[in-house]
């Protein structure tokens, strides 16, 4: 089971907006920074797979500015294609 930690940056003035599209989204749990106008956010996913859909999704939101992986740990025992 993919579990990935991310920093995202919102566009200006559109924090709330992308931290309600972002808690939407299953497997995932977005808190805002507390010192900063970004977010934290952690996904858990299925499989693999399910986490590049999930990471395509999440690229794809209107209101993002930037979103960097911190954190990242794929089961061994399976093969990731990217």
């Amino acid at each position: 089971m993919p579990v990935c930690g991310y920093v995202l940056v919102p566009e200006a003035e559109g924090r709330a907006v992308l931290m309600d599209r972002l808690s939407c989204l299953p497997g995932c749990e977005v808190v805002p920074a507390q010192n900063s106008d970004v977010l934290l956010l952690v996904t858990t996913t299925p499989g693999p797979r399910e986490d590049r859909e999930l990471r395509q999704c999440i690229e794809s939101l209107p209101g993002l500015d930037a979103l960097l992986l911190t954190f990242g740990e794929i089961d061994p025992d399976t093969t990731v294609g990217d």
